[in-house]
C-alpha cells in the first residue's frame, strides 16, 4: 500500500500552504481505496483540508496530536472511501500566531 510521508517546516504565522500532495504519486488514487491520514504538529491551532475531486472529505480540522514524531497507532487525523481516479489535495493553515510551526503529515492508500 503506497504512503506518502511530508515534512512542512516553518508554517508561517496565519497562513495557509498550497496543495502538499501536488506532483506526488498518492495525488490520484489508481483504484478504489481507504485514504488515511495521519498528522503531528509542534504547536497547537494547525488545521488540515482534504478535497477528493471536488468533494470536500475534510474541512479545516484542527491537529490535535502535538508533537515531534509522526506515530500511525495515534495520530490518524481521518479516513475515507474514495473510487479509481480520484484526485487528492490537502491543505494546512496555521490560524494562530505561532511563527515556526512544524508539521508532519502522512497519506496512506490501501486498496479495498
Amino acid at each position: 500500500m503506497p504512503s506518502s510521508f511530508f515534512e512542512n517546516a516553518n508554517l508561517a504565522a496565519s497562513t495557509k500552504t498550497a496543495n502538499i500532495l501536488a506532483g506526488d504519486i498518492n495525488e490520484f488514487v489508481p483504484y478504489p481505496a481507504v485514504v488515511n491520514i495521519y498528522a503531528v504538529s509542534s504547536a497547537a491551532n494547525v488545521n488540515i483540508t482534504v478535497l477528493a475531486d471536488s468533494d470536500v472529505a475534510i474541512d479545516d480540522k484542527e491537529i490535535v496530536a502535538i508533537g515531534t514524531t509522526l506515530d500511525k497507532s495515534q495520530h490518524l487525523v481521518d479516513s475515507f472511501a474514495v473510487g479509481a481516479g480520484t484526485r487528492l489535495a490537502a491543505t494546512l493553515r496555521e490560524t494562530g500566531a505561532v511563527a515556526t510551526t512544524d508539521v508532519l503529515t502522512s497519506f496512506e492508500i490501501v486498496p479495498l
